[in-house]
């Protein structure tokens, strides 16, 4: 299990204790909850709260086609065009993104009005996320080639990402596939 603030990450195995976990979380107080499908059903039933499932996409092909050059950006950068399409508080993204960026887990990425983050690439894993683009650029190809020559920077590592239902065909256009499903409990 970790904890950023008041989200959780759990990973469970085998015949875990969902009982002391779910006593625990509940005493600990949450606002979101991130697992995996098994673990997300068992606690949603038992702490009943909001149970939102994502997809798990991995990369799958790798397009080989030139790209627009792609500039890393600054956290201020990033976020001035994360928040014309995320609701973000700006203080504990900030904490937590200079903390990622400054020690080299994460970076921003951006092209023509998109960005994109590689929350971390360990292991020979790296996982996309905050993927988008200003009103006025959207619908024009800008966050499919961002996301394509960022990963085929990382061509020699898994790329996975997730998203939501209405997002699987876009992904799928740029060259991912359906892997699994996670979920995530909110209280919100």
């Amino acid at each position: 299990m970790a904890r950023f603030y008041d989200e959780f990450v759990i990973c469970t195995f085998g015949n875990a204790d969902f009982e002391e976990l779910c006593e625990f979380l509940s005493f600990s107080g949450f606002l979101k909850i991130f697992c995996s499908e098994y673990t997300g059903e068992i606690l949603s039933k038992k702490l009943t709260f909001n149970n939102y499932k994502l997809n798990l996409m991995r990369l799958s092909v790798i397009s080989n086609e030139a790209h627009e050059q792609i500039s890393e950006l600054s956290l201020s950068e990033a976020y001035s065009i994360l928040k014309t399409s995320f609701e973000i508080d700006y203080e504990p993204w900030y904490l937590d993104m200079s903390h990622r960026v400054r020690h080299g887990i994460s970076w921003y990425y951006g092209f023509n009005g998109s960005v994109l983050c590689v929350q971390h690439n360990l292991c020979g894993e790296a996982l996309l996320s905050q993927i988008a683009t200003i009103p006025e650029m959207r619908n024009k190809g800008n966050a499919s080639s961002l996301i394509k020559a960022v990963c085929q920077k990382m061509s020699e590592i898994e790329v996975f990402l997730l998203c939501e239902d209405k997002l699987l065909d876009f992904y799928k256009k740029a060259g991912f596939e359906h892997y699994g499903i996670k979920c995530e409990i909110s209280r919100e």
